[in-house]
């Protein structure tokens, strides 16, 4: 059985359509004053790359970003969100995104990000796909326990490098 989603570079549509379902739900990721919404724009407006996954609708489903780098770094600072379409189809998601990772790691040796040990369900798909987890680390000022996770081209495809993404 074939993939039900296809990955392309996003386009305003998909943000529109992904702050949309943010606004419906205006359920705050942590405990401060930010709209998601808000914060989902100002991620985008920030990103160097963003890709969605559309349903043979072309519903969006899924975007993942890669911040632009700061400073020369060799990391790309990724981010990902998926609707829950996704929840009753982890395999289809994992594969997804092994496939979006492989394209940034072709941009950046590294990616990594910092997450609250609290979102569980990320977590295990990133260490899933292959994303070293770091022990949780106390953060008084954001009331959790954050981890790094990180994944580099060795760990996603055992030394290979494939890009299956359109540029």
């Amino acid at each position: 059985m074939g993939l039900r989603y296809c990955i392309r570079p996003a386009t305003s549509v998909d943000v529109a359509f992904l702050a949309t379902v943010l606004d419906e739900s205006r359920d705050p990721w942590n405990g401060s004053e930010d709209v998601p919404i808000d914060r989902l724009l100002q991620t985008c407006a920030c990103s160097a790359q963003i890709w969605a996954a559309r349903d043979n609708r072309r519903h969006t489903h899924r975007a993942v970003g890669r911040g632009a780098h700061v400073g020369g770094s060799e990391v790309g600072h990724l981010w990902m969100l998926a609707c829950e379409a996704f929840d009753d189809e982890p395999e289809e998601l994992q594969e997804l995104s092994r496939l979006v990772f492989g394209e940034m790691l072709g941009q950046f040796p590294r990616l990594e990000n910092i997450i609250d040990s609290r979102k569980v369900r990320a977590i295990e798909l990133l260490r899933a796909i292959g994303f070293a987890v770091e022990p949780a680390v106390p953060e008084p000022s954001a009331d959790a326990d954050l981890r790094l996770v990180w994944i580099d081209s060795d760990r996603l495809h055992c030394g290979g490098r494939a890009s299956l993404l359109p540029n």
